[in-house]
């Protein structure tokens, strides 16, 4: 009582103390003297934020008021900061995710916080927001000039519309998250959590190097990175100056490291440091795991495994002989969650992915009984399961569609008992990790609550791109949302549409929609190079607060603040329109592009005819890059070097698309037999894609830009310039 009535004293002195506003307003940004880290954070977030936005300010961060400041801001809540909570007695009842921003009736006085801490520091940022900041996974956007201080009419409660909010990282490839270092990922987290999402997924692989274990004598050995593929820099690399000297690309955490147990010990540091600087921003973080594949060192402790249907047949997965309640595999298996759970005792959640080809349907007629013990209504069969699998219209489909149906159910049989065993997901404080099974077939949504373990939340795929999903969104409804947790797997970019621009901000708008109408827990992202998806991430970010916002709505609004010009913010708008039509027609027409594995440009060195739609792709990139130059040309400030990223990757696409067309022209003349003019055109792409590669690095800013790079060098630059010499050698 003694101290709370000597706050209440001070904040009375506050009060009567003010002064008018000298030539430097002292500002004080307090939080209660045993506030938790994030909301210590949240406030030197707020004192940056200030010394940029407003002129004439001396800012300070305390744990008590002064009565000498002009302005006061009390970050945290009535729970962890006792001076707001003696001051701010209205105070209003909000959720664990709740933002509040409130000013006492003197207009000197305001209170940032939040339902938790992790809130208090959206808080914080959504008063930036509110300021006039906007924040881009690449980078914040100020307002062009400082203006005097002025913090009225920011008033506001705050409750998310989407409250699962998941950013999904590592993936595989070099030209994803997988090619970033521990360092990299944490300033591209500190912007995630600007934009309020709340939870990390660690998407990995059994053959990367992120976990160790043995079973059966044998001990993982494999810890490899995009496939065990390997991208030398030597002395014809084009573009090489992007990488600054280095002879091999490598993510920078496994430079120069050979050894398995090197590798693993890397791996182990690397994962740890992104989990720690997730939970630093107040995210939840889970590990997305393909359970039931291993590396190819444990073929022989599961007799009868086979390997995986995947690139470069690094793993294997059970069929034949391994049907749901094999003992071997659930063993093994068990041994392999152990490790993650054990190896990074501080994660919140483990998802466990249904393979992308499972093949031990053979089994699905005595694993759907199982299921029917558990719930799943009696009168299903497996057949009335999979003719709607054959039947749909998405990416599998036909007999894949059944295949993943009778697949699915085996697996799902399988994970409903091995979760029986209560001590699988238990973390060594005796708390549980919480289990989310993620990728479970359309086919099986209406009785989603009845095949997944109990209390396990889902995580939902419905195509591989978005604007496949937006085709097949009557799936959504046949969720049970109200049963069971759900989200949604959002592509921004789809690896299968490959290395070049992508963007589908209208059809994420539609899913965005759909998911709200629905009650949806909320959002999981999908992609690869994060490069165009700045607007996208955007969007995603303010739609999961504001129920009825669009794509549309949001970009020109993002790019009318940021650049203060409405008629840039326009043309900017027809740009992601003209990109978006680029990738949908490759999406239509060629899904696999450029996708980035061996034979991604010589594979168009065939004799068909060159389609149409690839010269309407190229006109709509044409007509995305002259959008972005005629608004970077009109505008000032943070936007402009990001717009003129954005342009010169519209050039790339072009000059990569250029050297497809003159590949496969090569192909149509050397049929013919005229071998000078196919050497002609081999000359024109391999020009065009030197120039492609060159005009990318004149721009990389981060690994995703350099593995882009390097791939283009292995699977584009070399196999054409071998081509090409082939030729002239045959001459």
């Amino acid at each position: 009582m003694k101290h709370m009535r000597m706050v209440f004293l001070f904040s009375v002195a506050i009060l009567c103390c003010r002064t008018a506003a000298t030539a430097a307003d002292k500002v004080h940004i307090v939080h209660g003297p045993h506030a938790p880290q994030i909301e210590k954070y949240a406030a030197d977030e707020l004192k940056g934020q200030f010394e940029r936005l407003f002129s004439d300010v001396h800012v300070v961060v305390e744990t008590v008021a002064s009565p000498d400041a002009v302005t006061t801001v009390f970050v945290g809540s009535p729970a962890t900061n006792p001076q707001l909570a003696t001051l701010f007695t209205s105070w209003p009842e909000v959720s664990d995710q709740g933002i509040v921003i409130q000013s006492l009736p003197d207009k000197s006085l305001h209170a940032v916080g939040g339902g938790s801490p992790a809130a208090t520091l959206w808080a914080a940022y959504e008063l930036g927001y509110r300021l006039g900041i906007r924040y881009l996974p690449r980078g914040d956007m100020y307002p062009q000039s400082k203006k005097p201080l002025n913090l009225d009419g920011i008033d506001t409660v705050m409750e998310p519309e989407l409250r699962s909010r998941t950013w999904r990282t590592i993936n595989d490839f070099a030209i994803g998250p997988e090619s970033w270092g521990a360092a990299e990922h944490k300033r591209f987290l500190k912007q995630l959590a600007k934009m309020k999402f709340n939870r990390l997924m660690l998407s990995v692989y059994p053959w990367q190097p992120f976990v160790q274990y043995e079973f059966g004598g044998v001990k993982k050995s494999t810890a490899t990175h995009w496939f065990d593929e390997k991208f030398p820099l030597d002395g014809d690399t084009a573009g090489k100056k992007a990488f600054g000297g280095k002879r091999l690309f490598e993510n920078p955490d496994f430079a120069g490291l050979t050894t398995s147990d090197d590798r693993h010990a890397a791996g182990q540091r690397h994962m740890q440091a992104i989990i720690d600087t997730a939970h630093e921003l107040g995210m939840s973080v889970g590990v997305c795991i393909v359970a039931c594949e291993f590396p190819l060192e444990f073929q022989k402790t599961l007799p009868g495994s086979q390997v995986a249907h995947q690139l470069k047949n690094l793993t294997i997965t059970p069929a034949g002989k391994q049907g749901p309640a094999d003992s071997t595999l659930r063993k093994l298996v068990a041994t392999k969650i152990r490790a993650y759970i054990d190896t990074y005792p501080t994660l919140d959640t483990l998802y466990i992915s249904m393979p992308e080809f499972p093949t031990w349907g053979q089994h699905a007629e005595v694993a759907l009984d199982q299921l029917k013990h558990r719930g799943v209504p009696a009168d299903l069969t497996v057949e009335k399961l999979s003719q709607p699998a054959r039947d749909r219209q998405t990416i599998v489909s036909g007999d894949r569609g059944e295949q993943a149906v009778r697949g699915n159910l085996v697996g799902l049989a399988f994970f409903q008992s091995l979760f029986d065993d209560p001590q699988l997901l238990k973390r060594t404080d005796g708390s549980n990790v919480q289990l989310v099974v993620t990728s479970v077939d359309p086919a099986l949504f209406p009785v989603l609550n009845h095949v997944v373990p109990p209390d396990a939340g889902t995580l939902n795929f419905v195509d591989y791109t978005s604007r496949r999903s937006v085709e097949n969104k009557d799936l959504i409804a046949q969720v049970p949302a109200g049963k069971v947790s759900s989200e949604l797997i959002m592509t921004l970019a789809d690896d299968n549409v490959g290395i070049l621009p992508q963007s589908a901000m209208q059809s994420l708008s539609t899913l965005t929609k759909s998911i709200k109408q629905h009650d949806w827990e909320g959002f999981s992202t999908r992609y690869w190079v994060p490069a165009e998806l700045d607007p996208a991430v955007y969007f995603l970010a303010r739609a999961s607060w504001e129920k009825d916002l669009t794509a549309g709505q949001a970009v020109r609004e993002l790019w009318t603040t940021a650049t203060g010009n409405a008629a840039a913010a326009d043309r900017l708008w027809k740009a992601w329109q003209h990109l978006e039509a680029a990738t949908d027609l490759i999406d239509k027409h060629a899904i696999g592009f450029t996708f980035p594995v061996q034979g991604m440009l010589m594979k168009h060195a065939n004799e068909n005819p060159l389609p149409e739609w690839w010269q309407q792709a190229n006109d709509a990139y044409t007509a995305y890059m002259v959008e972005l130059y005629r608004a970077h040309g009109a505008i000032d400030g943070d936007a402009k070097p990001i717009l003129f990223y954005y342009a010169k990757r519209s050039e790339f696409a072009l000059e990569y698309l250029a050297a497809v067309k003159a590949v496969r022209e090569a192909a149509l003349a050397k049929k013919e037999g005229n071998i000078e003019q196919a050497m002609e055109h081999f000359e024109t792409a391999l020009e065009q894609t030197h120039n492609c590669i060159n005009t990318l690095s004149d721009v990389a800013q981060d690994q995703s830009d350099r593995g882009v790079i390097a791939v283009l060098n292995a699977y584009a630059y070399r196999p054409l310039l071998a081509e090409y010499e082939k030729l002239a050698d045959s001459e």
